[in-house]
């Protein structure tokens, strides 16, 4: 009989899938938010919106998950739903856009921060990253217990950090005397759509408590539960850090600072800042030593399996990690970070394309349901339409974005069919 007692609670399910969304993006994205936005109103109608579309996503992976109880989330929902090709595509993109490109984003953030307190050039920040992400590598793959530890810490200071920040925006924060809309383009038109790329990358996360659906207690019950919940959650902290920040600044200082949350701070308390920006800095780092870790043993998985380089699926003798995937993703990562360069390019990058599978994952569910003819269920067709809903949203969201004319809004796309290309590769090979 299995043992209950072992594996994950629903309760570490649910701080999965809050920690693993609660990154950098509530620190940093509202700057480019309120750039692409008319006023301060519009910016909480995105975030309420971004929470909306995540919970409508949330409820269909629920529903994916209670069928497909075993581990591995997006991958194995596609490999069950459309096939092994889509499977293997979204493998391929954590590696060369997602996860790495999530961890360039999010050590991009903790050089932006760590320059307030430690005051080296713009300059250096590409650098000071690299460096970051050579030492996070060594310290999350040579020393699993500490990087464990260090993960905790992390988790907890970034909560810390966050409620902290929302009780002293609101609480204890003024009004500025500036206020009303501001003109942030020259024709006047706002764009939403490259709005909601900042708002959707500050969501991503939801569905990750399903990667480990394989070490739940009750996998069919608890990571469904831990997704809702964990989205309920991160919605509602979200909206409450927006609050926080329009509280205290106008529109305009907000779009033009590095360290929205460091900024907003020292508005309210001189020399909390720098705190702020301590407490972000060492969240984030811990929140990219997560990536660092988990992404490359689907990477490994991959190639156990024949459709990925064989070299690829081996393991530390003695820490048991799969070493060669995560020099692999790290190295990819440092790419990124010099050849972007800038957060919000990297998080564009990654957004556009982790939601398109995300988008798969939901039509693939619609399309098993017609498959096998189940719309006579009142359940099953519930699902199906909120799955149809979302999707239409996010194909609304990922077209006006990819024909646009920045580069890292397509070039996360452009990666699918080379993989295509590789997947035939290894297949045939196989």
């Amino acid at each position: 009989m299995e043992n209950k007692n072992k594996g994950l609670s629903l309760f570490a399910l649910i701080m999965i899938a809050i920690g693993s969304t609660i990154g950098s993006g509530v620190f940093k994205t509202p700057t480019s938010i309120a750039a692409a936005v008319p006023d301060i109103a519009s910016m909480n109608i995105l975030w309420i919106a971004g929470g909306v579309v995540s919970m409508i996503g949330a409820l269909v992976f629920a529903e994916l998950g209670s069928r497909f109880a075993h581990a591995g989330g997006v991958y194995t929902y596609l490999q069950s739903t459309i096939g092994p090709m889509p499977a293997f595509l979204y493998g391929w993109c954590l590696l060369t856009v997602v996860s790495s490109g999530t961890i360039a984003a999010l050590i991009v953030v903790f050089a932006d921060y760590g320059q307030k307190f430690l005051g080296y050039s713009d300059e250096m920040i590409p650098l000071v990253a690299a460096i970051s992400i050579v030492v996070l590598t060594l310290f999350n793959t040579f020393s699993l217990k500490s990087s464990e530890w260090f993960a905790n810490i992390a988790t907890v200071l970034k909560m810390i950090g966050i409620f902290g920040l929302i009780i002293l925006l609101l609480f204890f924060g003024t009004s500025p005397v500036e206020a009303g809309p501001i003109v942030t383009t020259e024709s006047g038109e706002w764009d939403w759509a490259k709005a909601f790329v900042g708002v959707l990358w500050s969501y991503t996360g939801w569905h990750y408590a399903s990667f480990v659906s394989g070490d739940a207690q009750n996998p069919k019950r608890d990571v469904p539960w831990a997704m809702i919940i964990g989205t309920l959650v991160v919605t509602l902290i979200y909206v409450l850090c927006n609050l926080g920040y329009t509280h205290v600044l106008t529109l305009s200082e907000i779009t033009t600072t590095k360290t929205l949350a460091a900024d907003a701070a020292e508005k309210v308390f001189s020399g909390s800042g720098i705190a702020v920006s301590l407490l972000i800095a060492l969240s984030v780092f811990g929140c990219a030593g997560l990536y660092i870790l988990a992404t490359p043993r689907i990477i490994q998985q991959m190639a156990k399996e024949g459709v990925f380089i064989g070299f690829f699926a081996k393991a530390h003798p003695k820490f048991g990690v799969p070493l060669n995937a995560i020099l692999l993703q790290s190295v990819w990562a440092i790419v990124l970070v010099f050849y972007w360069g800038k957060f919000e390019s990297l998080y564009t990058y990654v957004t556009i394309t982790e939601w398109f599978f995300l988008l798969l994952t939901c039509l693939g569910f619609v399309y098993l349901v017609v498959q096998q003819r189940m719309l006579s269920s009142a359940r099953l067709a519930i699902f199906s339409f909120l799955a149809l809903i979302f999707s239409v949203v996010v194909i609304w969201f990922i077209s006006k974005n990819a024909l646009s004319d920045d580069p890292a809004a397509y070039f996360g796309l452009m990666v699918i069919p080379i993989g295509v290309v590789f997947y035939y590769i290894f297949k045939n090979r196989k």
